[in-house]
């Protein structure tokens, strides 16, 4: 069941996956180890608002959507490639 569900993924999904999700988990652990990160001010307000507003909402979303349309395209012109010397 499972086994075909993700078959025929293009690699740069998982990379994207794991860039996204790594960033939920690693502040995720980091927010539970070290006593007040969340609540640190910064600029006034919690430091967690910031870092997750800033770069989990934009900068990291931008780049991973860079990489999947950037990607494709190069994928596309590797199969225009290998049709053309058929």
């Amino acid at each position: 069941m499972f086994k075909d569900m993700f078959k025929g993924m293009p690699k740069i999904f998982w990379v994207g996956m794991c860039i996204m999700y790594g960033w939920c988990l690693g502040f995720m652990f980091l927010e539970m180890t070290i006593p007040g990160l969340p609540l640190k001010q910064l600029f006034g307000v919690p430091a967690c608002y910031i870092y997750n507003w800033i770069f989990g909402l934009w900068i990291i979303n931008i780049i991973v959507s860079f990489l999947y349309f950037y990607m494709e395209e190069k994928r596309e012109e590797r199969l225009e490639q290998k049709l053309g010397q058929k």
